[in-house]
């Protein structure tokens, strides 16, 4: 399974500057907002983020899809492409709330980090699932406007 990763923002929270000229904002169906770029003010704003967030010696998110050495290399979601009439939806997204029991030595592979270190949510992650089988190598699309409840 795929995630969407990068910064969670609520509703609430500003966007402004980190959405201009960003096309890797992903936007649930409760208006909480995903940026998963990897470059500019939006990476400095992740890595920041969680450099904040750890439990002692524990991180808990994981910053590797930031640098060459990746540690999960399931964190691609955004660079799924728009299907089209030639190319029909291979994966769909589907919305996840971590839950507060997940184990904390598992949350270094979670890539996504809440923008504010008090929200009162559990961390939302988009997961991307499978239509059908995929073969190794082929390109993922979806439907950008099918979210999976």
């Amino acid at each position: 399974m795929h995630h969407f990763k990068g910064t969670i923002y609520q509703a609430y929270e500003p966007i402004l500057f980190q959405s201009i000229w960003n096309p890797f904002v992903f936007r649930c169906i409760d208006h909480v907002l995903i940026d998963g770029n990897d470059k500019g003010i939006s990476k400095i704003v992740y890595r920041s983020c969680s450099g904040r967030d750890r439990l002692g010696p524990f991180r808990l998110s994981d910053i590797t899809w930031l640098t060459a050495n990746t540690e999960n290399p399931l964190a691609v979601g955004q660079y799924v492409n728009n299907c089209s009439n030639e190319r029909a939806a291979n994966v769909c997204y589907q919305e996840y709330d971590v839950p507060e029991a997940f184990p904390l030595e598992l949350r270094q592979y979670l890539p996504n980090v809440n923008y504010r270190h008090d929200t009162q949510r559990p961390l939302r992650c988009v997961v991307l699932v499978a239509l059908r089988d995929i073969r190794p190598g082929e390109e993922l699309f979806s439907n950008y406007f099918t979210i999976v409840h």
